[in-house]
């Protein structure tokens, strides 16, 4: 996986492993999304080196000698924040990572808005150290493990544009020192960055110590895992039809699962299984899309870089967005709220089919022209909209509506004044309840707001009949109350209050609420290898008026240091400064547990 912040030289440092010329190198443009490039090398046991293999060589090798070629696949990861929802897909314990950092930039240095569109978004402000911060947190908490005898992720540093005479480090020692200074104090962090991983490079050197790493990195047996060979099947399968069909049904591949009893009968519950466990797996490895769940259960997902696409075309910022002949005005709205109008979601996807009907006109091997309506081709993104749409909402890149879909990552707008003095106005409100993170991924927010839009009861809440939805917040209705969920860099807050009188706060509605949002922040969890642990808690004093998105740096009070007893008592945070906090007022709504 090649990573970093945007303009960095991902694509150039992967161009030139390919051993492309100078003119190609030239050429290359920002990543958008992501671009999977499968077995682009094979490693070659005789010199001890990473070998390129050729599109053609590739195509020969689609049948069962294909398994006894090691290989290795590089994904490009888009740099540009606007991206980064789907990154989730693909961060995975099965893979090595290249950090990439702009050795020409200094790490205090904000981030140009023309190389990475982050203006109004929550990465406003970002500086180049603040996304190398990023990627380690990332890297650490989605591919790390909880379990000591499970091996920590690989890192990789490389610096680029080290030939630059005005390059803001002088040596690699320099360079090593200033990535650790960004990182938290005594972090465990700053294991992966250290000198026998780092690797300054130069566009007119080779990157021969460069591929050697990776060669030995790919050989090691960390990477080897035993499989039923009966599932081999199914990796053929995909790489035979994911260009052709692009999502297929369960059951036609149940048909196809090699689970034969003595009788020489299918055994249906046997099947079932050996089904589920091998889809998981080509999931866990990036090759397919599946969840068994209900509404999901009956389709798998087999080209993912397809899958991506359809996404980054919806996303597509101001940089990405010439020449796509839609409303003006509609993507206006869009980018700034993240409201998609569902017919300027057609028009963008209609866009990106055309580009593959052209490609099929020209001749293109991988996208051959059939007689098939356009409406009713397998390869088209309009053919497959709702299990697209269907995929996306469950991943929380989106929520489904009727004449609108709403997109979190894409919401730029500020929290407006007269909510806030709604919430300051209210008849009745509890306290703060804050669930701190060791590293939040702003992600998890636009997920946990899409999943409490599906939950029952939960409404989202409209102002002049427009949503309440805001970069960083998000309001609902529930019963008589009205409830908002808001983001900082480290925490997640949750606020409950009473906009009428004669509605007061009652625990058992709040209770529920609370309950939502911690199973939902649970299920989350789960989703990654390493557990994602929050800390339940409340801010000792409050801003003067400031209830939503509060800074917590110094002020966090955990739950499980406020005496269960109601009363007060001096702040344990603050001891010299005659702080007393009334515990009744901050715990007297939500549930303690344990």
């Amino acid at each position: 996986m090649i990573v970093g912040c945007a303009g960095a030289g991902k694509t150039t440092l992967l161009k030139r492993l390919l051993g492309c010329c100078e003119e190609e190198i030239k050429e290359v443009k920002s990543t958008e999304g992501l671009e999977v490039h499968e077995e682009i090398f094979e490693l070659c046991e005789e010199t001890k080196s990473l070998e390129v293999r050729y599109m053609d060589q590739r195509t020969k090798e689609e049948n069962a000698t294909y398994f006894n070629t090691k290989t290795l696949t590089f994904f490009d990861f888009g740099g540009q924040s606007a991206y980064y929802a789907c990154h989730q897909i693909y961060l995975t314990r099965r893979a090595f990572y290249v950090v990439v950092v702009d050795a020409s930039k200094r790490l205090d240095q904000v981030v140009d808005q023309k190389v990475c569109d982050q203006v109004d978004s929550v990465f406003a402000g970002w500086t180049y150290g603040d996304y190398f911060v990023f990627w380690i947190k990332s890297i650490h908490t989605y591919c790390g493990s909880d379990n000591e005898r499970e091996p920590m992720p690989i890192v990789l540093i490389v610096a680029t544009h080290w030939e630059d005479k005005e390059r803001m480090f002088e040596t690699k020692d320099d360079l090593i020192k200033s990535l650790k200074r960004q990182l938290p104090k005594s972090s465990y962090l700053s294991q992966y960055v250290r000198e026998d991983n780092c690797y300054c490079t130069q566009l007119c050197l080779p990157l021969d110590e460069v591929k050697d790493c990776f060669f030995y990195i790919a050989n090691q047996s960390r990477w080897e895992e035993n499989i039923p060979k009966e599932w081999f099947f199914f990796g053929i399968e995909i790489n035979q039809k994911k260009h052709s069909e692009r999502i297929l049904k369960i059951w036609d591949i149940k048909t196809k699962v090699p689970e034969i009893t003595p009788k020489g009968q299918k055994n249906s519950n046997k099947v079932e299984k050996e089904t589920k466990d091998m889809l998981r797996y080509y999931h866990d490895a990036g090759k397919a899309l599946y969840f068994p769940e209900h509404d999901l259960e009956n389709k798998v997902i087999i080209d993912v870089q397809w899958f991506i696409d359809a996404f980054k075309h919806i996303i597509t910022d101001e940089l990405h967005f010439k020449d796509i002949p839609v409303s003006w005005e509609d993507w206006v709205e869009f980018y700034k709220t993240g409201h998609l109008q569902d017919k300027l979601l057609t028009d963008l996807w209609k866009h990106k089919d055309e580009e593959l009907l052209e490609c099929s006109e020209k001749g293109d091997k991988n996208y051959d022209i059939t007689d098939v309506p356009y409406g009713e081709d397998h390869r088209y993104l309009q053919y497959h909209r709702k299990s697209l749409l269907m995929f996306m909402q469950r991943l929380g890149l989106l929520v489904v509506g009727k004449e609108y879909h709403y997109v979190p990552c894409m919401n730029r707008k500020e929290l407006e004044e007269k909510l806030l003095n709604l919430m300051n106005n209210s008849y009745s409100k509890s306290s703060v309840l804050i669930y701190r993170f060791e590293f939040l991924p702003f992600f998890l927010f636009f997920r946990l707001v899409v999943a409490c839009m599906q939950v029952d009861g939960w409404n989202v809440l409209r102002s002049d009949d427009t949503s309440c939805l805001y970069r960083n917040a998000a309001f609902f209705s529930y019963m008589e109350y009205n409830i908002v969920l808001s983001v900082t860099e480290e925490s997640i807050q949750i606020q409950v209050f009473s906009p009428m009188q004669g509605y007061d706060l009652e625990k058992v509605k709040i209770y529920s609420i609370q309950e939502s949002v911690e199973e939902i922040l649970n299920d989350f969890a789960r989703s990654f290898h390493r557990k994602i642990m929050f800390v339940r808690g409340f801010r000792c004093r409050m801003d003067k008026g400031k209830t939503i998105a509060i800074d917590i740096k110094e002020h966090f009070l955990p739950q499980k240091d406020i005496p269960k007893k109601d009363g007060k008592m001096i702040c344990p945070l603050h001891p010299f400064d005659h702080h007393i906090i009334n515990t009744a007022e901050l715990t007297q709504y939500w549930k303690v547990l344990e």
